[in-house]
């Protein structure tokens, strides 16, 4: 029988349910985005993942794709069973792959020790109640360009710290003919960064839909 360690989590799936490291030998498939800096992905094919494959004993293959093509991988590596074992994922993304993943609570336990604890989006977003179904790696504030002078002429001379102060500044700009633009697409950035933290702060999300709070 086989123990299951933190370096054996390590080496185990984290989107098809299985843990492909024991029956693929040492070789792991690991599917992330393409950085948005070209020099990152170098960094970590030329520097960082030999010195990973050095200190776990075990060979990385990493493959990179357009951040937008990720869910349709994890869709299709959940259906069938087989693909990526280690995949990035994104804002509630863990939530609606839930039963698919490996048990990462060993792991985040031992890492967040290390480093003092997570956010609470951060835990909200990869914890399930019960376990950790992803191990939370980095967190992004948001930041919005907005126009000073016309916040002043409805009364916000500061930029307002609540969503609810932000509706209301937004229907007063939209009365004056200048309405705030907030995308509301299928994809990674502003639109999931308004959901999820709307989904923080009001309810929880559910198969990707946000159920509000009582």
């Amino acid at each position: 029988m086989t123990t299951v360690t933190r370096r054996n989590v390590l080496k185990s799936g984290t989107a098809t349910g299985r843990a492909p490291a024991y029956a693929q030998g040492t070789t792991v498939h690991w599917l992330r985005w393409n950085d948005f800096v070209p020099a990152s992905d170098q960094l970590l094919r030329k520097e960082l993942l030999p010195a990973a494959e050095k200190a776990l004993g075990i060979k990385i293959n990493l493959e990179t794709v357009n951040g937008n093509d990720l869910q349709p991988r994890i869709t299709s590596a959940i259906q069938s069973g087989a693909g990526p074992d280690i995949i990035m994922l994104f804002n509630n993304h863990p939530q609606i792959y839930s039963e698919s993943v490996v048990d990462l609570s060993d792991l985040t336990s031992s890492v967040s020790k290390a480093e003092g604890g997570y956010y609470d989006l951060c835990k909200s977003n990869t914890a399930d109640g019960q376990k950790w179904i992803a191990m939370p790696w980095a967190i992004v504030g948001a930041m919005i360009a907005y126009r000073k002078s016309w916040f002043d002429e409805v009364g916000s001379p500061t930029f307002p710290d609540t969503w609810e102060k932000y509706r209301e500044v937004g229907k007063k700009l939209k009365a004056k003919g200048r309405p705030i633009g907030q995308t509301l697409g299928h994809t990674f950035g502003d639109a999931p960064t308004f959901s999820q933290e709307r989904g923080h702060r009001l309810g929880q999300v559910h198969d990707g839909v946000l159920e509000r709070s009582p």
